[in-house]
């Protein structure tokens, strides 16, 4: 029956060409709207090369201190390396990073030798980055807690930079000089976009190498320059994460003149993409609305349009429709006939819809990337779209999805209004 449909319907869109290409363009431009700004959040919250832990990790940024009887005389900012030994010792976190605040300046690196130097984004990260991360190497390795400990002048490099300066991602054993000092190299991986921005950098150092304590007063003891990523065994694993750190912190409170307020931390990987305040929980809430809004009005006008287009068209079947009832087809038949006839246009619209997201995705630089951020870092590497974060099966599901909504939405009440008529009224409409 479904095939009969089918075939019916490539036989009328044959018919009607201009009809069929006018509904396969609109529905594949609409989709395509919608479709990007799935990508867009995808990219930011889905487990993506190289936060491919994402959906078993908590992060903990921001912290407010502030006295018991003073709530508003409070200091906030990101944590310190006090924070540390809280965290790491709970019992169902996993691995733990701590990964400094990147700071909106360049520096530069070049190889002894050369009077060409290079603008980089570095960022130094704990031993543990190497395991909450899935950086992928193509060369060498990471360098190991030992190399921490010791302060070692050691780095892993991006294979952009790797070429830049040696011609080659072959590059581990060799040196590059950064603030005047020699680094070797101890492994090369695949770029990292800044879409990823947690990770994003062309050049890693141990974290050791930068002092991000900045402890001052007790009051202040807790706050620094570092950001903790924690991973638990398994995705349902970051609830008792979540509450053993705050039970963690309520203890760490006791006895103290000073209070410390998490804000509603550790968050979720997808969460704390949006947590740019370090003062306030971020409106989640209001975000998730815009979007809905704009994906409504995107699903909606198209739908409105394609609606009255069907409903001509349904009264140009009409007779079709009346002979049809006559030979004992009922309305639920001709109403499944009239949805699958649609649903092929649907579907063709979508694929014409996801090439066009593809192609806004690809040819939009950077901007599309960061089109609901609140802040935007210039000082990192300009976000790049790869092959997995594109072609990945949840965008074709979302493709999926919004043809059957906009199916239903733009055929389901003009296909039932039209065929409320009676067999001798509906053959009769043309003459």
């Amino acid at each position: 029956m479904i095939s009969t449909y089918l075939k019916q319907a490539w036989g009328m869109m044959r018919q009607n060409r201009l009809f069929s290409s006018i509904y396969i363009l609109g529905t594949g431009l609409s989709i395509a709207l919608a479709m990007t700004l799935f990508i867009i959040f995808y990219v930011k919250t889905a487990p993506v090369y190289p936060e491919g832990n994402r959906d078993r990790m908590v992060v903990f940024k921001y912290l407010k201190v502030a006295p018991p009887d003073a709530p508003d005389n409070w200091h906030a900012g990101y944590l310190s390396p006090a924070a540390g030994p809280i965290l790491d010792s709970l019992p169902h976190v996993q691995d733990m990073a701590a990964v400094a605040a990147n700071l909106p300046m360049h520096y530069t690196v070049a190889v002894s030798g050369s009077r060409q130097a290079f603008a980089v984004s570095p960022l130094y990260v704990s031993p543990g980055f190497w395991r909450v991360f899935t950086l992928r190497f193509t060369g060498g390795q990471a360098w190991t807690e030992r190399d921490d400990r010791a302060r070692s002048h050691v780095c892993v490099i991006s294979e952009t930079l790797s070429r830049r300066l040696f011609a080659t991602v072959e590059a581990e054993g060799r040196t590059l000089l950064y603030k005047g000092h020699p680094y070797t190299v101890r492994g090369v991986v695949r770029d990292v976009s800044s879409a990823t921005p947690a990770a994003v950098a062309d050049v890693w150092f141990p974290l050791s190498l930068q002092d991000q304590s900045e402890v001052g007063s007790d009051r202040s003891a807790l706050l620094g320059g570092l950001i903790y990523y924690l991973t638990s065994a398994t995705p349902a694993g970051r609830d008792s994460v979540r509450q053993e750190v705050r039970d963690a912190f309520r203890r760490y409170d006791a006895g103290r003149d000073y209070i410390t307020d998490l804000m509603g931390q550790p968050d979720d990987a997808a969460l704390s993409a949006y947590r740019t305040e370090s003062t306030s929980r971020p409106d989640i809430a209001g975000l998730f609305r815009t979007l809905a809004y704009i994906v409504l009005a995107l699903l909606f006008i198209p739908a409105l349009n394609m609606s009255g287009m069907i409903a001509s068209r349904m009264d140009r079947r009409a007779t079709e429709l009346g002979i049809r009832k006559a030979y004992g087809a009922t309305r639920v038949t001709l109403l499944g006939q009239i949805l699958w006839e649609n649903l092929l246009l649907t579907l063709l619209g979508a694929l014409a819809g996801l090439a066009i997201a593809w192609v806004i995705a690809l040819t939009s630089d950077s901007w599309i990337l960061t089109l609901f951020d609140a802040k935007v870092d210039t000082a990192l590497p300009a976000p790049f779209l790869s092959a997995e974060m594109l072609f990945n099966p949840w965008v074709f599901l979302c493709a999926f999805l919004l043809c059957l909504i906009l199916n239903l939405a733009s055929a389901l009440l003009p296909a039932w209004w039209g065929l409320r008529h009676t067999i001798v009224q509906e053959l009769y409409t043309k003459r």
